[in-house]
């Protein structure tokens, strides 16, 4: 996956490579860590993408708590929740 990204970066939009990345991830949720270590983008750069695309309904925003304490999680919403 990642050398498909590495190979096709130029041709997309980070706010197409966000979905990318989202899309193939386990349960389509992604921390802020993991999407700055598969796209690349800077982590305030990311943040201000991931917060445009939670306005526009096509991701969600939640929390996950482990051992390691409390993690933001970007999830996909399903193509039903969207519409």
């Amino acid at each position: 996956m990642e050398v498909k990204i590495e190979k096709h970066k130029s041709r997309f939009t980070i706010t197409q490579l966000i979905l990318m990345v989202m899309a193939k991830a386990p349960g389509s949720c992604c921390s802020l860590e993991y999407l700055h270590e598969k796209t690349g983008v800077d982590k305030k750069e990311l943040l201000v993408y991931l917060t445009r695309l939670a306005k526009k309904g096509i991701i969600e925003r939640k929390w996950h708590k482990s051992r390691a304490g409390k993690e933001r999680m970007y999830c996909l919403k399903y193509k039903e929740e969207i519409v």
